[in-house]
């Protein structure tokens, strides 16, 4: 299994180009709306979406324009995405930094991310060929109806594990599954090895958001470098809140509820020490193990699935294996 550093360069020449040509999208605005948006790109942190899209585009033939332009794109709207987040989470630290909302105000946020959704909408239409265009509106679309939908289960602790599962795989998985799409349609694999590429990135992303899960609720703040706990402050029911709640003694789970809902009737956010000690109630109840135990056999599934395609760059599959496996371990 490579390393992930190695991956990276791999591919470096490739991240260069997309870098770029993010920056020159984003020139000449204003100094305001320049230092605004600059800044916002500074808190989309690993590239993993053009990552996984330009080892596809290696492992299946090379990387075109195409590539550049489709990743520049996806990570732009995934950056609007981060910071439209942070603004509905309330967070303050992302990637280290200071939110946007929290540097500056919301209002500033919400239209810097606007600011790059638009940018990269606009990019995707310069191709003839809309495909590519069509493809990441569906993954935006999909994105914002997974949100939505994890936004009415606020406070409606008896959600089922199947239910939350349906909404990862829209609210994370998408942006994933197009990044391998494109890298292999945009490379000229026949309609099979496309979708073999779009499921890989799917899995990949729910059990990215399963990490994801955990990381807020049992990682440490210096490591992730964003706020944690924002699941359980906004009483937001995740997977490991999910899991607690079917295994745990009645005792502890009156206790977990009523902290839960003893703020305004449940209508509003819990205290961060309530938070905490929730936290800790799940953590020291092994679901955290659990969950890890699931993602780590949704990414075997995925890496299987590609092991056997015939590229004639092995060490790109190999590398989409290595990011695969990375998302497991991953600390932030």
């Amino acid at each position: 299994m490579q390393d992930v550093k190695d991956v990276y360069c791999l591919i470096s020449e490739d991240l260069v180009a997309m870098e770029g040509m993010a920056s020159q999208l984003i020139s000449d605005v204003g100094p305001f709306v320049d230092e605004v948006v600059r800044y916002g790109l500074q808190l989309g942190g690993k590239r993993l979406r053009p990552v996984l899209l330009f080892l596809t585009a290696r492992g299946v033939g090379k990387v075109t324009e195409s590539h550049i332009r489709a990743a520049t794109a996806i990570e732009l709207i995934h950056t609007a995405t981060l910071i439209h987040d942070d603004i509905l989470d309330g967070a303050l630290i992302r990637r280290h930094l200071t939110t946007i909302n929290f540097k500056w105000n919301p209002h500033v946020a919400v239209l810097a991310g606007d600011i790059l959704l638009t940018k990269a909408m606009e990019l995707l239409t310069c191709s003839e060929d809309i495909h590519g265009f069509r493809r990441v509106a569906v993954a935006c679309r999909q994105t914002c109806e997974g949100e939505l939908l994890q936004t009415g289960t606020i406070g409606g602790f008896k959600i089922s594990q199947n239910d939350y599962m349906n909404i990862i795989a829209r609210k994370t998985a998408p942006f994933l599954a197009c990044s391998t799409e494109l890298g292999a349609y945009y490379s000229g694999a026949e309609p099979a090895t496309i979708e073999l590429f779009r499921h890989f990135g799917q899995q990949l992303g729910i059990a990215f958001q399963m990490i994801d899960d955990v990381l807020d609720l049992a990682g440490k703040t210096d490591t992730t470098g964003k706020t944690l706990r924002t699941d359980i402050l906004n009483r937001k029911p995740t997977l490991p809140l999910i899991l607690y709640l079917q295994k745990a003694s009645k005792s502890d789970i009156d206790e977990v509820m009523l902290r839960l809902n003893d703020v305004d009737g449940g209508k509003s956010n819990i205290s961060e020490t309530d938070a905490e000690w929730i936290a800790e109630c799940i953590c020291n109840s092994g679901v955290v193990n659990d969950i890890k135990q699931l993602a780590e056999t949704i990414i075997d599934a995925a890496i299987e699935s590609i092991a056997n395609y015939p590229s004639g760059n092995s060490s790109a599959i190999t590398g989409l294996a290595a990011i695969a496996k990375f998302i497991t371990l991953r600390k932030n």
